[in-house]
């Protein structure tokens, strides 16, 4: 063999070593990209779960409210079923002691 073709298996070799090197590095890279990208969207995930977590207790409060002002309604109306009847039977008492006339 003369120099030039053991200077060209060498630099072959060479050529071949630092292709895998740099095939093995991307790799890693990418690797490193894709766990990256993972944690990235594990944090996402996490943020969104709280962000709804808030959103449902501010509804459960506002639902628990709305049934208070619902209940408080309810007893007005109640209420006020009942000043009715009172006030209708104290007018047919009056129309009693007047005589049975309409005012």
């Amino acid at each position: 063999m003369d120099i030039a073709t053991i200077i060209a298996i060498v630099a072959l070799v060479i050529t071949i070593l630092s292709n895998v090197v740099s095939i093995a590095i991307y790799s890693a890279r990418q690797s490193a990209g894709l766990e990256a990208l993972k944690a990235s969207f594990k944090e996402f995930k996490k943020d969104i779960q709280e962000k709804i977590k808030e959103a449902r207790l501010h509804t459960d409060e506002h639902i628990k409210r709305l049934e208070e002002k619902q209940d408080k309604h309810n007893s007005v109306i109640e209420r006020m079923a009942i000043v009715e009847q009172s006030v209708k039977s104290a007018h047919h008492r009056i129309d009693d002691i007047k005589g049975g006339k309409k005012c």
